[in-house]
């Protein structure tokens, strides 16, 4: 998947990018090549640190941001770690904020019977949780970091970070921030996982 551009996000992103060229220019004989591995790694850095440090929040803490569904549809939540997030689902409308379904059922205790691995076993306080919530089985330090959507399928998959271990998840899958040379821009930007999906190098020029 690559982007679809508009004109004006197009013109922006080239003015961005030749702005930062003409105030910070390369060293005297830095190669195209060389120049375009910099811009690369600076792209897929600056990037994930938006994700991993801005965008995401913390499973067991209440959002401070709202994320307004696109559409109506159905989200998919996996009750563990690494685990298919198929097992369960709930509907959504469009506008209704996801980030609050997602902490509303995974800060309620999993149904009677359920079995697997609970990351969380004791409060802050040191004492132990009578009642475990979902959100314990998801991993040592689950964070949410957005929402990968499939408007066709009318679907939201919920794209996890944990930073305890370094993981970035999704469903029974991992993963990764990734980048493509695009022609419209002739520049590296972050390839679209979704429909939907915030890139924060549209708005940003993440410079080596």
């Amino acid at each position: 998947m690559e982007r679809d551009w508009t004109d004006t996000k197009r013109d922006e992103w080239i003015a961005r990018r030749d702005e930062h060229r003409k105030k910070h220019p390369p060293p005297p004989g830095t190669g195209q090549s060389e120049l375009d591995a910099a811009e690369k790694a600076a792209l897929l850095q600056g990037v994930f640190e938006v994700y991993t440090k801005t965008y995401a929040w913390e499973l067991q803490k209440h959002p401070t941001e709202l994320y307004p569904a696109p559409f109506a549809g159905k989200l998919y939540l996996p009750l563990k770690y690494m685990g298919s997030d198929r097992a369960h689902a709930i509907k959504f409308a469009e506008g209704e904020d996801l980030n609050f379904l997602v902490y509303n059922f995974y800060d309620a205790p999993p149904d009677p019977g359920f079995e697997a691995p609970m990351y969380v076993t004791a409060d802050a306080s040191g004492r132990g949780n009578l009642l475990p919530k979902r959100h314990q089985f998801l991993g040592p330090a689950p964070r949410v970091t957005g929402y990968r959507f499939d408007a066709a399928a009318r679907t939201a998959r919920i794209e996890w970070w944990d930073p305890y271990v370094g993981m970035l998840w999704i469903g029974s899958r991992t993963w990764a921030v990734e980048a493509y040379f695009d022609e419209a821009v002739q520049g590296w930007v972050s390839r679209p996982r979704g429909d939907f999906d915030r890139a924060p190098d549209l708005e940003v020029y993440f410079a080596p």
